[in-house]
């Protein structure tokens, strides 16, 4: 215990708290960003009928207890295409959380990057919802919905 206050390891201790408490505000100030992540890609098959492959991405284990993606669903409006994510609250209590479609190009490249905002959604204990959204240009074949916390 002596040597680890004394002047020779001061430098070494006064790192190791600091790395203690850079690693503390960076697990802290990430949690906002831990999302749940449903990605939907129209291609089409070797008749040339439309289908969706679908992946869900889970990078908030704490989220994912409390909400389920049951459905996506994409359909085309006019030129434009139309996504719909289905949830599921698992959770007892109100669930306030954020979301937002981004939407991709058939080369993978998104399409008015960071020009949609995070939107606001309650889903009460046990509901099922629906979420929509229409891509902003016509080229989009992919999209991503984000579901992070509220606070």
């Amino acid at each position: 215990m002596k040597g680890l206050f004394s002047t020779r390891n001061g430098m070494l201790t006064t790192v190791l708290l600091g790395a203690i408490t850079l690693v503390a505000l960076c697990s802290a100030g990430c949690s906002t960003t831990a999302v749940i992540e449903a990605n939907g890609k129209k291609t089409w098959n070797q008749e040339g009928a439309p289908e969706l492959s679908t992946h869900i991405f889970v990078n908030n284990s704490s989220l994912a207890k409390g909400i389920e993606v049951t459905n996506l669903k994409s359909a085309m409006a006019g030129n434009l295409m139309k996504a719909q994510v289905s949830l599921r609250s698992k959770d007892r209590e109100l669930l306030p959380v954020l979301y937002k479609f981004e939407w991709l190009d058939a080369q993978g490249m998104e399409i008015a990057a960071n020009s949609s905002a995070w939107k606001p959604l309650v889903i009460y204990a046990s509901e099922a919802k629906s979420i929509q959204g229409v891509a902003p240009d016509p080229r989009a074949r992919e999209f991503k919905l984000k579901i992070r916390d509220s606070d």
